[in-house]
């Protein structure tokens, strides 16, 4: 079900905090760091998670300065939806040119897990789930939607599911009274570089901070059963508004929700 690229060279958008850079790498067969997508395929990329200290061609047995990545993986999708997954480590993660799903890890609180993602054209999702580190997420154009939510595990593995001719996950945001959200627009004068920013708490202590740019609305539990918290992210006070999952049915969003069919 993962697609494997094969060996070539191409140009990695790599996001380094608010600059973007470009990097020029080339994909090794055995798997690397770097995991490239076929360009016209619906992708589904997992971070290989093998650049690290038990890598004894990146980390020599007899060297004790640190030569490995910690996990850190590259993923690029191609220009049809794909979806991206980078797992352990701080992660940078490049949509294409069509609606992605982009999910930055499953760390559990194993640091480090401050993932950079970018999503670029089309109506993007991307999902942060708890035990991830406070991650810096970039929209680009279209309607794009940022998700803090629980995902839905098969072991330590995301469980993917099919829908509109896809793999998509599936989040649990309802019924959730341990987990609340606030969202904030980023004053200019701190220079920062992004739009908003949204915090997760769980049982009432804060446990990440989001960055966002150019990305339209946040999604976050709801204490309810069958809800939804909501922000659309305009104007200097954003809000949550509770929404109906049924609202969301019928889309590739409401398939990653699990929203219940309309009556």
């Amino acid at each position: 079900m993962i697609s494997r690229p094969s060996t070539r060279s191409l140009a990695v958008l790599a996001l380094l905090g608010t600059a973007a850079a470009t990097l020029i790498v080339t994909l090794q067969p055995a798997g690397a760091a770097l995991q490239a997508g076929r360009t016209f395929a619906r992708n589904v990329l997992v971070g290989a998670d093998n650049d690290n200290a038990a890598n004894t061609f990146i980390q020599p047995a007899n060297v004790t300065a640190k030569q490995h990545l910690d996990n850190t993986d590259v993923l690029v999708g191609g220009v049809r939806g794909d979806l991206l997954i980078g797992m352990k480590g701080g992660d940078v993660i490049e949509g294409g040119l069509s609606s992605d799903i982009l999910v930055g890890g499953v760390e559990k609180g194993l640091a480090p897990n401050s993932d950079v993602l970018s999503s670029g054209h089309g109506n993007d999702v991307n999902i942060w789930a708890p035990g991830d580190g406070s991650d810096f997420y970039l929209g680009g154009s279209g309607y794009d939607t940022h998700i803090s939510a629980p995902l839905v595990l098969d072991g330590e593995q995301v469980a993917l599911f099919r829908a509109y001719g896809r793999d998509v996950p599936h989040v649990s945001i309802d019924s959730k009274p341990q987990f609340t959200c606030t969202v904030e627009r980023v004053p200019r004068e701190l220079g920062l570089g992004f739009g908003y920013i949204t915090r997760f708490f769980a049982n009432g202590n804060l446990a990440v901070t989001i960055r966002l740019q150019d990305v339209e609305q946040v999604l976050c539990p709801s204490p309810n059963a069958g809800k939804v918290q909501v922000a659309r992210l305009v104007g200097a006070n954003p809000a949550f508004v509770e929404r109906s999952l049924s609202d969301f049915s019928g889309s590739l969003l409401g398939a990653i929700l699990q929203a219940p069919a309309v009556r």
